[in-house]
């Protein structure tokens, strides 16, 4: 089941695409998705295909901070009902909240958890295994574009964490997010002072918020989400705290592990089989985005050992992790067939 989003994610993409020599209907077509998508930006589309028109462009204009670009553009009005529900909040916290709560109305392939550390707070960003750099910086920079949407523009955020290792260049990345970003990091994270989640916003209007919100949870309450799905995106969440268990992932969705079993079964599936997948989607983004070490990405991907994850990897890609690095360096990454099958 392919995952969704609305095509406002390609809002700005046909006139930047424009500028830096590219077209634009032509990637779309490439990669199968309908023309309309770059101007009616309520299509329901794959975000896969939408990902792959992002790294297309970036590589045929030679233009590496392309997401960033358009992302810098982005208004929390590009996301429609959302960005409302958000806006209308009385609290910062609360509309980090109402954003992780509908976010799949913007884009189901990302998730969002705000956690609290102390005197700072870290709202997590998780996406596909596949996703690469330009759909991890447009996730990100939306978020970013988002918070000082509802903060102002003279907010900073204390970091900005990237999964992809550090390019060339820093300057677009530093204007648009306000900041010097990390890379290489364990997981896409925006960290800010646990202080701003209290800060009140201007524009609030609960009354609205709460129609927008029962409008939203109706919508909700029709959405229809496969499981074998919903297992994938626990997985990519829990592989590297090394606890990655059926029992975990059957205990995060409410149910205990027979009933998971069957339930997958139902879907000619297996949490075995998803697990597999997504390491194998989660390892080819690992060593072809970043430049972290092959104990790091063992470490990120659940083993026990870099010795365990060479064996796992070389049966898996026929090859060992180093030499499939080296050979396809800035290759495009694509979800594994058993995960796509019941698309």
């Amino acid at each position: 089941m392919s995952q969704l989003g609305r095509s406002a994610g390609l809002t700005g993409f046909l006139e930047l695409a424009g500028e830096v020599g590219v077209d634009a209907y032509a990637l779309a077509q490439a990669v199968g998705l309908p023309p309309e998508a770059l101007t009616d930006p309520d299509l329901r589309i794959a975000v896969e295909m939408m990902g792959r028109m992002f790294e297309m462009a970036a590589e045929q204009s030679g233009v590496e901070d392309f997401a960033l670009r358009i992302a810098e553009q982005r208004r929390i009005s590009n996301m429609g009902a959302v960005g409302l529900v958000i806006r209308e909040q009385p609290t910062l916290r609360k509309a980090l909240q109402a954003y992780a709560r509908y976010q799949w109305l913007q884009n189901d392939a990302y998730s969002l958890v705000l956690e609290e550390f102390g005197d700072q707070a870290v709202l997590r960003i998780y996406g596909p295994a596949w996703q690469q750099r330009q759909v991890q910086e447009l996730s990100v920079a939306t978020a970013v574009r988002t918070l000082k949407a509802v903060m102002g523009e003279a907010w900073k955020p204390l970091e900005v964490r990237f999964t992809h290792a550090a390019p060339r260049r820093l300057d677009t990345y530093r204007r648009v997010l306000g900041v010097t970003p990390l890379f290489d990091q364990d997981c896409m994270a925006i960290v800010l002072r646990q202080d701003d989640l209290e800060t009140a916003i201007a524009t609030a209007d609960p009354a609205m918020a709460r129609q927008v919100a029962l409008f939203l949870d109706r919508m909700a309450a029709d959405r229809s989400v496969a499981l074998r799905d919903k297992v994938a995106d626990l997985i990519v969440a829990l592989l590297p705290d090394g606890v990655c268990s059926v029992e975990r992932v059957a205990q995060h969705l409410g149910m205990d592990r027979r009933t998971l079993h069957r339930r997958l079964l139902a879907e000619e599936t297996t949490f075995s089989g998803i697990l597999d997948a997504t390491r194998q989607d989660m390892a080819a983004s690992l060593l072809l985005t970043s430049d972290r070490p092959l104990q790091s990405v063992a470490d990120l991907l659940g083993f026990s050992s870099l010795s365990a994850f060479a064996h796992w990897f070389r049966r898996k890609f026929g090859q060992s992790a180093s030499a499939y690095r080296a050979a396809n360096a800035g290759q495009a990454i694509r979800p594994s067939t058993a995960l796509v099958a019941a698309a």
